[in-house]
């Protein structure tokens, strides 16, 4: 619990600073990378951690916004500029999520309520991780068709000469004066999540570009296989399949943070293994 506390607590600002110059290296190219060395340069010198370290990874090979509940929950100033598209590869995750545990848990079940042996119900699980990811994988592809290259995003393919000179010179070749400039980017250094809105109303291209169908995929195949993985381990004992359902019922719990869909497992795996024992004993 002391680690998982550790690991959870708000980064210190030089860690904070790290993690930015992490992320501005992803955003490399566009407005954002300047907006994110901004907020850093007012934290003083950047040292990295382990759990930066760690964050900086999964954020290069998943991206930002699927990262974005834990790092608003280390309070990394300006990260509020992901939550839109945060909040749309979230509720993909989630959809992918359910579905993966409620075909999860009423298989499971079943197999327990004929009494089938713990391989049998180590299968099901690679077979519900192989097969069923297949159909997820294609029904988001069929959901979230690819788009045209020129709609993908806005911005140049190489910085204007602007960009030379940083945000500062960006906000005055979209029109402001060097005085609201200047104040804009003095609200950025005090309060970042509150200069935000303003600075994304007067230089548009701050703003994410909309998530592409290959963000949908790995939103929806992180959250497909993210109930099915323990289960392919905990299958493999007697009744390490309860287990599995009780793992199902805290994602879905933390997912939803309500004690509804959490409930619709419990009764849904009752029903099923009750049935299967009605069944099996006829």
């Amino acid at each position: 619990m002391n680690r998982l506390h550790q690991l959870l607590a708000p980064l210190s600002p030089p860690e904070q600073a790290a993690l930015l110059h992490a992320l501005s290296d992803l955003e490399s190219g566009s407005p954002r990378q300047w907006l994110l060395l901004e907020i850093a340069a007012t934290l003083g010198p950047a040292q990295a951690s382990r759990r930066t370290r760690m964050a900086a990874l999964v954020v290069r090979w998943l991206g930002i916004a699927v990262l974005f509940p834990l790092l608003a929950h280390w309070r990394l100033p300006g990260i509020a500029l992901y939550q839109d598209k945060a909040h749309q590869l979230g509720r993909c995750a989630r959809q992918a999520q359910d579905d993966s545990t409620l075909f999860l848990v009423s298989i499971t079940a079943l197999l327990a309520g004929f009494d089938r042996l713990p391989a049998s119900r180590q299968f099901a699980a690679w077979l519900l991780l192989l097969l069923g990811g297949a159909v997820k994988y294609w029904r988001v592809r069929k959901q979230h068709p690819h788009r045209p290259e020129a709609e993908i995003t806005g911005e140049e393919t190489l910085p204007g000469a602007e960009a030379a000179l940083g945000l500062q010179g960006m906000l005055l070749a979209q029109g402001l004066t060097p005085a609201d400039a200047q104040e804009l980017l003095g609200t950025l250094r005090n309060a970042p999540d509150q200069a935000l809105p303003r600075l994304i109303n007067a230089l548009p291209t701050l703003a994410p570009p909309a998530p592409e169908r290959h963000d949908f995929l790995r939103a929806a195949l992180a959250g497909w296989c993210l109930a099915i993985l323990p289960a392919l381990w905990l299958n493999s004992w007697q009744w390490g399949w309860i287990i599995a359902v009780l793992w199902g019922m805290g994602l879905a719990w933390l997912a939803h943070r309500s004690k509804t869909f959490p409930a619709l497992i419990l009764a849904l795996t009752l029903a099923a293994y009750l049935l299967a024992r009605i069944a099996h004993a006829m």
